[in-house]
């Protein structure tokens, strides 16, 4: 396929029939600061002015289907498995990370899709608006040589399914956005795109949201010594324990996170209080996975692994209290192939 040809997601009857086929038993750029967030799930119920997000940053973004399709629209239940269950079994998902990751061919690049529905809301009248998710897309291109130039395309759809309101302001939503608009292309080395002023490529010391291979080699290998490193790094805020796996995904999406670091991660990640088994047959994109959440009172940040693999695949955030309890507000997941060429799709 060609450089300069945007994939072809869905089309509405398509995102339709995806949605209809999801489990039946049983979720920007998302923040990481309290007063936003407080701000964000606030906004579920009182009209603001919606600004437009990227996820090229914060999400190296997303895709996924999840959720079940009640009355017309999305919903997830939760099924508690407690601490015990759920870092018995991301122990087991632990165990099946293989000690090497894939390795990228002289010459050629990682191609990573990260695809997802984020929430959108925008103001159609006076103290009226409408609710939505809104599709984006992220694709980047990683070259083995990781000191070479990478390439990112970031776009929105222009797809979007209603949560609240009508579908005629649905409609003026479309009329009003540029979804027509050229994606967002960045080629920079190192993956480079967004350095300070004055910084030089490469140079870059890493993070939780920015994991780079000299960070990762540096973090304890005990899963417990990991857990209160995570812990440490975490900002405090009223969100508690589900901060550290907000942090936990935000490593895991970007696809950086070395096989032996997301073993012990993962293993880490049953440290918490209150994990939870929350659905133990996500669809994302076709990939069958489990959901371990933790819920700070208003809503619910889950993780997605692949149980045969431990592969991460994905996330979702669900609103756990007032009347859009069970609602979900975002939902991504993530794929990668060996390509020959920059700007080549498989």
């Amino acid at each position: 396929m060609t450089e300069d040809k945007l994939i072809d997601l869905w089309s509405e009857d398509e995102l339709d029939r995806a949605l209809g086929a999801l489990h039946d038993d049983v979720p920007t750029d998302p923040t990481r600061l309290e007063a936003s967030r407080a701000t964000f799930l606030a906004a579920i119920d009182r009209p603001v002015r919606r600004k437009r997000r990227s996820w090229a940053y914060a999400l190296t973004a997303a895709a996924a289907v999840t959720t079940l399709v009640v009355g017309g629209f999305l919903v997830t239940t939760n099924s508690p498995g407690g601490t015990a269950e759920a870092k018995a079994e991301l122990n087991s998902a632990a165990d099946h990370v293989v000690a090497k990751d894939p390795v990228i061919p002289p010459g050629k690049y990682r191609y990573r899709v990260s695809h997802g529905w984020v929430w959108g809301f925008t103001e159609t009248g006076p103290n009226e608006g409408v609710t939505y998710l809104e599709e984006q897309l992220t694709e980047t291109w990683i070259p083995a040589d990781r000191t070479q130039e990478w390439m990112q395309r970031s776009s929105n759809t222009g797809h979007r399914k209603l949560l609240q309101g009508t579908q005629q302001q649905l409609d003026m939503v479309a009329k009003l956005m540029d979804d027509n608009a050229p994606p967002v292309v960045l080629r920079a080395r190192c993956g480079d795109f967004y350095l300070d002023k004055g910084q030089q490529p490469c140079t870059r010391a890493g993070g939780w949201q920015d994991p780079t291979p000299e960070w990762a080699a540096g973090l304890p290998s005990d899963p417990k010594a990991l857990y209160k490193r995570l812990k440490k790094d975490a900002p405090r805020n009223s969100r508690g324990e589900t901060e550290l796996l907000v942090y936990a995904a935000d490593a895991l999406r970007t696809g950086q996170v070395p096989a032996n670091v997301r073993s012990t991660l993962y293993r880490a990640l049953g440290n918490l209080n209150h994990l939870e088994v929350s659905d133990r047959a996500v669809n994302l994109d076709g990939k069958v996975g489990i959901a371990y959440g933790s819920d700070d009172g208003k809503e619910r940040q889950e993780i997605i692994i692949d149980p045969r693999t431990g592969d991460y695949i994905g996330e979702r955030q669900v609103v756990t209290s007032g009347d859009k309890r069970g609602q979900v507000i975002g939902f991504s997941s993530v794929t990668s192939s060996i390509v020959d060429r920059i700007g080549e799709r498989r």
